[in-house]
């Protein structure tokens, strides 16, 4: 991996694969990695240039005792945009990296940004006192704040290694391998408490509901038939999205958490039409059935 030194004088370690004229931009979720992605990568083709990499205090990035906020590494992925010299990139953006995304588009707008693909994030996390009851149905807001404090409390406390565990587990189909969980469990321990607690609290009590019908750029919107994130919330998240185009990926084509790294066969062609389309290239017959887009 190669690195930049961000204006806070934190290591970011990020690769980039390939040449091809599309940029490809992955943005990992909470814990998880660019390692994570490498199933993608390895699939997707001479077309690409792809950039993955770690968020501060992830993977095999810098560690710093701040920062342990959406801003921070939304202003991490602005600098790392422009040390790339990157004008306009297709972005995947995984769980928080979803996020990560929207508080960058919140502060700079899109003018970096080709088209997007959003895996599997609610746009409201928690269930914040402004938000109804039907509302937070339809959003898949999922916690309450005391379901909140319980939780990052647990990640501080002498279980935490057990709870981690555990929730990984939640986010994963049955029909992962203990090799494949063993890894993911490994890259995701690398992210070491506090500051993975104080990030993930953060995150869960943001609202990015007022950002969704500013995505003026071609969206594909992801959900899994077998996530712990209502399939439901993504068909919400879509509908906001001026003519954004949603996928929901059934259990036997890894249609959980992580599709790009279950059923990666399954997810790359779509990926492939997603991006090609939005950049009016030709679909071969080989990818998924390109969406309609309402963008130019």
């Amino acid at each position: 991996m190669t690195e930049l030194t961000t204006r806070d004088g934190c290591t970011l370690r990020y690769r980039v694969t390939g040449d091809g004229p599309h940029t490809v931009v992955i943005v990992p979720g909470w814990s998880q990695t660019a390692a994570m992605f490498d199933r993608t990568v390895a699939l997707l083709g001479p077309e690409f240039r792809v950039v993955a990499y770690d968020h501060r205090n992830h993977g095999e990035s810098g560690r710093t005792p701040y920062g342990a906020r959406i801003a921070t590494l939304a202003a991490d992925l602005r600098e790392l945009l422009d040390h790339l010299e990157v004008d306009r990139a297709h972005v995947v953006a995984h769980s928080m990296g979803c996020s990560v995304l929207w508080s960058h588009i919140d502060s700079h707008g899109t003018d970096r940004l080709a088209s997007v693909v959003w895996i599997d994030q609610p746009s409201v996390c928690a269930l914040l006192p402004w938000l109804a009851p039907s509302d937070a149905s339809e959003v898949g807001a999922i916690l309450d704040f005391a379901g909140a404090e319980a939780f990052v409390a647990s990640l501080l406390g002498p279980e935490s290694d057990a709870v981690r565990e555990g929730f990984l587990r939640s986010m994963l189909s049955p029909d992962l391998s203990d090799d494949d969980f063993a890894f993911l469990l490994a890259e995701n321990r690398k992210l070491a408490m506090p500051y993975g607690a104080q990030l993930l609290l953060d995150h869960v009590v943001q609202d990015w509901r007022d950002v969704l019908p500013r995505v003026d750029v071609p969206s594909l919107v992801v959900g899994g038939e077998v996530s712990h994130v209502a399939a439901s919330s993504q068909a919400w998240s879509a509908a906001q999205i001026p003519g954004a185009a949603l996928r929901v990926f059934t259990r036997a084509e890894g249609g959980a958490h992580f599709p790009f790294f279950e059923s990666p066969d399954d997810f790359v062609p779509v990926l492939r039409a997603h991006v090609l389309a939005a950049a009016g290239a030709p679909v071969s017959a080989a990818d998924a059935g390109a969406p309609s887009y309402a963008h130019g």
